[in-house]
């Protein structure tokens, strides 16, 4: 049988307070749409762990070979387990909205002059909040665990310390060093003396706020006359392959 293509409306589990709090204590959901096959079957290894991406009916009835490590193609009824299907499937349209224009400032991070509010967009994501590393088969049932506060703002297990601001600091200060010419206007000397203080000063003034070490790693003073790429350039008459903005990890 071909696979099949629906379109499933499901509630998406959210934390209490992104990144925050990452339980679910509260119970708190949203209404989203899951765009993609009716099923999928996960390549599960020995210890329950996927070890290759899913496949479709399709895959199948075309004769894709079994990798020999795996042991168990675990069907997923997407109506049935519709977090796992938008996370690892091949979805119509991966996140099937946009996020808010207005971004939400978190609680940790006050107004300081001088230096950039950290803020997240919404809706939250599926892959805001799941970790699909996580994915696992436990006794016939396919699970999948959260992002920890910690992966979320650090990319690690754990938390930053004023150690790790400092030494972000530290190599701030070092890229900086051959930006101010003497030919330069005095404006822009200015602007580029004025950066390099906020960034001297950026521990203490982030601890004396006391706002935590995870949080202050966004909030570094941003550089003078920097710009954002274009969210939306036209691609190039020479270019096969469209532009993307740079990652932001």
């Amino acid at each position: 049988m071909a696979t099949q293509i629906i379109a499933h409306e499901w509630e998406l589990p959210l934390p209490n307070e992104f990144l925050v709090d990452h339980s679910q204590s509260e119970g708190k959901t949203r209404t989203v749409t899951y765009h993609g096959p009716d099923k999928i079957y996960l390549q599960i290894g020995a210890d329950g762990r996927e070890l290759y991406g899913p496949v479709t009916e399709d895959d199948l009835a075309d004769g894709r070979p079994t990798p020999a490590d795996v042991v168990e193609l675990f069907e997923v009824d997407c109506t049935v387990y519709p977090l796992i299907c938008q996370l690892r499937g091949p979805v119509i349209d991966e996140r099937q909205e946009e996020k808010d224009p207005e971004d939400i400032p978190h609680p940790g991070s006050p107004l300081i002059e001088g230096y950039p509010q950290f803020n997240y967009a919404l809706p939250l994501f599926p892959s805001d909040v799941y970790d699909s590393r996580t994915l696992r088969v436990v006794d016939g049932i396919p699970t999948i665990g959260t992002f920890s506060v910690q992966q979320k703002l650090a990319n690690r297990e754990t938390d930053k310390t004023w150690d790790d601001i400092r030494a972000h600091r530290d190599r701030e200060l070092t890229n900086s060093d051959g930006n101010i010419a003497e030919d330069m206007p005095e404006s822009m000397k200015l602007a580029w003396k004025e950066y390099r203080q906020k960034l001297r000063d950026f521990p203490a003034t982030m601890e004396a706020a006391g706002v935590h070490p995870n949080i202050a790693d966004m909030m570094f003073p941003i550089q003078p006359y920097f710009t954002n790429p274009p969210s939306d350039p036209e691609t190039p008459a020479d270019s096969a392959a469209a532009w993307e903005p740079p990652s932001a990890e």
